[in-house]
């Protein structure tokens, strides 16, 4: 009977030790032991027989513990097959929800070099919902945006062409009025065209030169007349055949006039000037004299309006661009070498010219007659008063 007992007791220690590596089988932590398991195995080997005692009455009396342990054991050891089955399904859902079966919840331990989501977790999880909506092939999409810039700036550049025609119709459309209102003022800056001087020519500039800019008196005179005709001998000269003043008596020795201004200048910048602003025709004439002591040369440019002949003024002065008028009479040495002196003046749109020298070129003496000469020669331009008198009388 006492070794039955002892067997009793020893399976149910085998028992609970079995029971519990089904737990542990199960999911659990080996940490996590029941308490009566626990006890279980200490009963067990509490109960364990003691061999080689020979005292019946510790036998008996170790047997009856060892009986009431082994019944304790296999009360504690052995369990209903449904409630395992009920502790095996609980131990289940505890770990899928990560929650032990006491009940109890825990933290997750969080996996090495994981954590909260991060910036660039959170920007890659955007960059895949982007390449996500640009589908599976995102090249296809780069050129489709490609062609859509390329369309965009095909757009512009067209804008800017319509803009650019439109305008350029606007400036014809208004070069087109202008001819139909004024068509006299647009004929009159046809540039002129540009001569050549000879070669060989002389380059002789004035030691004095006075420039007189215009006056209000030539007014009426400020625009050519569209139908103007080109200045003749009779016109310019027809009046003019001898000048006098204070004893200073001149005679028209040779006269010309020209439709090409440039042939009577040399200088580059006075020659542009002179076709930029429509010179259509020039004269000239040379005064002596009595006794062939002085000489004067008047020289008149008619251009198309006031400004011109201002810009053509400006560029006769010496200390500007080298340009000059040329002188008429080669076989006066006064307007080729040695000294002189000049006025120009800007009279509506016309420009004069009085150059006024010694005959042999010598410097002037100590008297006045260098000015006397000088002042009698602008009396050559009478025909620029006459039309300034003829323009104030039919205003």
């Amino acid at each position: 009977m006492k070794l039955r007992n002892a067997d009793s007791a020893q399976r149910g220690a085998r028992s609970a030790r079995e029971d519990a590596d089904s737990r542990a089988a199960a999911g659990r932590r080996p940490d996590d032991y029941d308490d009566h398991d626990l006890d279980a195995e200490d009963g067990s080997r509490e109960q364990r027989p003691r061999r080689g005692t020979r005292s019946t009455g510790g036998i008996r009396q170790g047997g009856s513990g060892r009986g009431a342990a082994g019944k304790g054991a296999r009360r504690g050891g052995r369990k209903n097959p449904a409630k395992k089955a009920a502790d095996a399904k609980g131990a289940e859902s505890a770990r899928a929800r990560n929650t032990p079966p006491g009940g109890t919840r825990r933290a997750a331990r969080p996996k090495p070099g994981t954590g909260a989501v991060d910036q660039v977790s959170r920007f890659s999880a955007s960059a895949l919902s982007k390449v996500t909506v640009l589908g599976d092939r995102p090249g296809q999409m780069v050129y489709s945006l490609a062609e859509q810039s390329r369309r965009k700036r095909g757009t512009y550049v067209l804008v800017a062409l319509l803009i650019m025609a439109v305008l350029s119709l606007l400036a014809l459309l208004a070069v087109l009025i202008l001819q139909l209102v004024a068509p006299e003022g647009s004929a009159n800056r046809d540039p002129a065209p540009i001569v050549a001087p000879p070669a060989g020519h002389s380059t002789l500039r004035p030691e004095l030169f006075h420039a007189q800019d215009q006056q209000d008196i030539f007014a009426p005179i400020t625009e050519r007349a569209g139908d103007a005709e080109p200045l003749t001998q009779e016109q310019v000269f027809g009046s003019v055949q001898e000048l006098s003043l204070s004893g200073m008596d001149l005679s028209l020795r040779d006269s010309e006039v020209t439709d090409t201004c440039t042939s009577l200048v040399w200088g580059d910048e006075l020659a542009q000037n002179l076709s930029t602003g429509s010179c259509s025709s020039a004269a000239r004439g040379v005064y002596q004299d009595a006794d062939g002591e002085y000489v004067a040369q008047f020289t008149l440019f008619d251009l198309a309006d006031a400004d011109a002949a201002s810009t053509t003024l400006e560029s006769l002065d010496p200390r500007a661009e080298p340009g000059f008028v040329l002188p008429m009479n080669d076989g006066i040495d006064g307007l080729h070498r040695g000294y002189s002196q000049a006025t120009a003046q800007a009279m509506g749109h016309y420009v004069a010219v009085f150059w006024v020298a010694r005959a042999d070129g010598e410097a002037p003496s100590d008297d006045d007659s260098m000015a006397t000469l000088n002042v009698a020669a602008m009396d050559a331009a009478l025909m620029v008063y006459e039309q300034v008198r003829d323009a104030s009388e039919e205003e």
